[in-house]
């Protein structure tokens, strides 16, 4: 209520400012006329006398300002007449007010846009319970632990109140709705860990009971929203064609969502609850682990009881945390987990992007309002004269980029609104919890602290070079000074600036181009190209309703011969973990080369692959030496295939061939009968590692991975594998039905984005540079006109005109290259987090994103110069 009262004073104020201006004026009417009358009194003529009555006052403008002053209102009313100066100066100049109005929009809506992403998915706290105590631990060298080993840390630990284990699953999922959703495994305490309040309905039970947790689901709030809310106990979901009862509803404010196993599910179901059949899983390293810390214990603390934990599990378990594997854990933020370090340094790198790029946009439009006010000399100069001092021309100079800036902000901020409602409803970028980004309190105050710092900044740069006590030149120059050495300094100081952080911008787009190009065609160890992927499952189908090994091998030999019968597809093969999956298993190992090993193993175990026969012939996988699997492998004396890193750990100088290792997975000996290329098996940023391969007859699982060579585009034979697939048996689960064009798309999608932004960011600092560096020149020429017409006069010809502005100005903006390649080597050490192959001074990339620079600078000073040479200097000093 005060707020609205004390707007209907001002406004009151306000409407009583013509009245008072009127008395003011007959006041000091009165004043002169009585004086006069003194005046005329003693003799003087009337006209002299009026005279010596003004002189007297000390002139009427003067008098009314500094009754202003004084008065109570004045603040509004000085800042309310500025105001309406600055839109009726702006008024008469459309094109540049638009220009710099649009100039600023567009900075500060990446700006608002960036900020808004990096609010809600790194700034604002998790939706949950204290969720500065929450934590993720992550395992060396693999990110994933054993339910078993999780357990043992809850248990044997001092640190946390709980731990719970989560892994992401990909089944059939039916609702009413129709089918689809992401499904999270989670133990019984992870909600509880999380401090979550139900909406609806309770928790899963954690009694011990398999029968009190199996076949329970919980799901998300936005999940119950879309069916329409209910009697839980009539909800129910169809999971790999079993019914799964809901029996709670998370709050639609506790989204719950993140990076890896997270990604956005709606539907978690427990992992199992029998701890006894759990323990048998010790070497199933699939889960990630999530806990909540105890009241003041540090994440240091926490580290340290992990490592005499992980100590004592070397001890009671060798086979299992043998060497590296029994390495203590990592223990982070949980909210440093779910955004993953890629978005979180993408993002920092893209804010710190926006920044440059508004940065050369503020240096750029610097430049325009120095050259404005160079041109508005005359008219400071008269206003000085009259009485105005350089707090009144100042405060003038930040009205004006005031208004300007409120403009850009005010659009800045609605294209910054559509923006972010594109990207959400297109889903251009997977971010967790960018559904919350909006233009919220906070966003405001940054925008508003951000209006204000670049107002000043465009009033007080200019002014700082153009607000001083030369009034009788510039009055007698009519506003064409000459050139000042400082001014021009000053403009191609800014010049140099814009060169420098757009060099930045350029070289750091022209990086992440690259890194993602290197990322994409980077030797993989197969060939990536016509190659499709489809995961099935046959677990508690109709197919495999409780597991058979012969079973089991007869359906998956059956399945590939039947899509390698398909149009199209020439070869075909099943995996259980495909090429860069993320996730590959590791059992015991030792060789014959050290074969004490085995009961104490101090390496790294290699990753275990199970094929069937003619995998590597499906995806290209070069046999280097040795024979590949064959039908006849499946039984009799164990055989495996070794890639080319482990036969050089194992046997260096050797041939493997022939050699024996030992394997937890057969707990058993196996001879070697092939070495095959490197590949990479966890990603594209992870280099590969030793690799070892079996045949899946020996223990054939019931998950695996079918991997197709196809003639043609793989993406057009998707629905045909799946029709066949299901055709056969309606109750199989499938997964990963892509092809790995796609799956490696996915996996560069964030940096894709990033590298788009930050190309099209290198683009606008391009442009904005190269027209910065032209508009000064072009107005330098202008201001040189007669110091350019007297040097043709006294015999200079034109080229050495055009050498000697070139050589001027050159040197500025090669100044500004230097400095920025300086800084763009620095900001390279950001982007090896991004892009592990990337050389931090690639220096093809700097040098082509110096020549990108540089050549259409020259050609900005160039074109300005060539202009002054073809001057006439007759007409020209005429003209002065």
């Amino acid at each position: 209520m005060s707020f609205w009262l004390r707007m209907r004073s001002v406004a009151r104020r306000l409407s009583q400012r013509e009245r008072i201006e009127r008395d003011l004026d007959e006041e000091l009417r009165s004043y002169v006329d009585m004086t006069a009358d003194e005046k005329i009194a003693r003799g003087l003529s009337e006209t002299e006398a009026r005279r010596r009555a003004m002189v007297e006052l000390g002139g009427v403008e003067q008098v009314k300002q500094l009754v202003r002053e004084h008065r109570a209102d004045v603040g509004l009313e000085v800042l309310w007449q500025d105001v309406r100066y600055s839109v009726r100066r702006l008024r008469r100049s459309p094109g540049f007010a638009l220009t710099t109005v649009l100039t600023l929009a567009i900075g500060i809506a990446s700006v608002t846009t960036v900020f808004s992403i990096l609010d809600a998915v790194l700034l604002q706290p998790l939706p949950f319970r204290q969720p500065d105590r929450l934590v993720a631990i992550t395992g060396v060298p693999d990110e994933t632990m054993s339910d078993p080993t999780i357990r043992d840390w809850q248990e044997r630990g001092n640190s946390f109140e709980s731990i719970a284990a989560y892994r992401g699953w990909s089944p059939e999922v039916r609702t009413p709705l129709g089918s689809g959703g992401d499904v999270l495994e989670v133990s019984q305490n992870f909600f509880s860990t999380l401090g979550v309040v139900f909406a609806v309905g309770r928790d899963l039970p954690q009694t011990g009971n398999e029968q009190d947790c199996t076949r329970q689901a919980v799901i998300s709030g936005g999940l119950w929203k879309q069916l329409g809310g209910g009697d839980l106990s009539r909800r129910t979901l169809e999971i790999d064609h079993h019914t799964f009862q809901i029996s709670g509803v998370l709050p639609i404010a506790q989204t719950i969502e993140g990076s890896d196993a997270l990604n956005h599910p709606d539907i978690f179901v427990p992992i199992g609850c029998d701890p006894n059949e759990r323990v048998l899983s010790r070497g199933d390293e699939d889960f990630a682990a999530l806990a909540r810390l105890r009241p003041g214990v540090s994440i240091s603390a926490a580290t340290t009881d992990l490592a005499r934990v992980s100590a004592t599990l070397r001890h009671d378990f060798p086979n299992y945390y043998g060497g590296v594997l029994g390495q203590p854990p990592v223990i982070e933020p949980w909210i440093a987990k779910l955004t993953g370090t890629a978005a979180r340094t993408g993002l920092f790198a893209t804010f710190g992007a926006c920044g440059l790029l508004l940065l050369i946009t503020c240096a750029n439009l610097a430049n325009l309002l120095l050259a404005r006010n160079v041109r508005r000399s005359r008219e400071f100069a008269i206003r000085a004269t009259l009485g105005a001092s350089f707090r009144h021309l100042l405060r003038q100079l930040l009205a004006e980029s005031a208004v300007l800036t409120l403009a850009g902000s005010v659009i800045g901020m609605a294209l910054s609104y559509g923006v972010l409602h594109l990207l959400m409803r297109e889903r251009a970028l997977r971010l967790p919890r960018l559904a919350h980004a909006s233009i919220n309190v906070p966003v405001l105050a940054f925008v508003v602290c951000l209006a204000i710092a670049i107002a000043v900044f465009l009033a007080l740069a200019p002014a700082l070079r153009t607000l001083r006590p030369t009034l009788q030149p510039d009055l007698a120059n009519a506003g064409r000074t000459s050139s000042d050495a400082g001014l021009h300094r000053f403009g191609r100081m800014l010049v140099a600036a814009q060169i420098a952080l757009s060099l930045v911008l350029v070289a750091c787009a022209g990086w992440m181009i690259a890194g993602v190009y290197q990322l994409l065609h980077q030797p993989l160890g197969f060939r990536s190209d016509h190659l499709l992927m489809v995961g099935v499952n046959i677990e508690h189908s109709s197919v495999l309703p409780r597991y058979d090994a012969t079973q089991t091998r007869l359906y998956f030999n059956q399945l590939v011969a039947s899509l390698r019968a398909l149009p199209g597809v020439t070869a075909a093969a099943a995996v259980k973990n495909p090429p860069l999956g993320s996730a590959v298993n590791r059992y015991g190992f030792c060789s014959d080369a050290h074969p004490n090993q085995c009961r104490n193993p101090v390496s790294v175990n290699p990753d275990s692959y199970d094929v069937t026969t003619g995998y590597f012939a499906a995806i290209e996988q070069p046999v280097l030496k040795g024979r590949t699997f064959t039908d006849a492998d499946g039984s009799g004396q164990h055989v495996v295939m070794v890639n080319r890193l482990l036969a050089a750990r194992e046997w260096p100088g050797q041939s493997a061939i022939g050699h024996r290792i030992w394997t937890g997975e057969l707990q058993g000996w196996a001879t070697v009968i092939g070495v095959v290329g490197n590949v990479h098996s966890y990603d594209l940023d992870t280099p590969p590692g030793p690799d070892l391969y079996l045949p899946a007859a020996y223990q054939p699982p019931s998950r695996m991975v079918v991997m197709m060579r196809t003639t043609g585009d793989p993406r057009l034979l998707e629905k045909t594998v799946r029709n066949m697939i299901r055709g056969q048996h309606a109750d199989l689960s499938l997964y990963h039905l892509r092809s790995m064009d796609e799956e490696m798309a996915n996996e560069v999608e964030l940096r894709s984005f990033l590298m788009q932004v930050a190309a099209a960011f290198g683009a606008l600092a391009l442009m904005i540079a190269v027209l910065g560096t032209y508009g000064l020149l072009a107005y330098e020429v202008t201001l040189r006109e007669k110091e350019i017409g007297i040097r043709l006069a006294l015999g200079s010809s034109r080229a050495e005109i055009v050498r000697l502005l070139l050589s001027q100005e050159f040197r500025w903006a090669t100044a500004g290259a230097a400095l920025g390649m300086v800084a763009a080597t620095l900001s390279g050490y950001i982007l090896r987090a991004q892009f592990y192959q990337m050389q931090v001074t690639f220096a093809p990339v700097l040098v082509v994103s110096m020549m990108m620079l540089l050549m259409p600078a020259t050609i900005a000073i160039v074109l300005p110069a060539r202009r002054a040479a073809s001057l006439d200097p007759v007409v020209t000093l005429r003209h002065e």
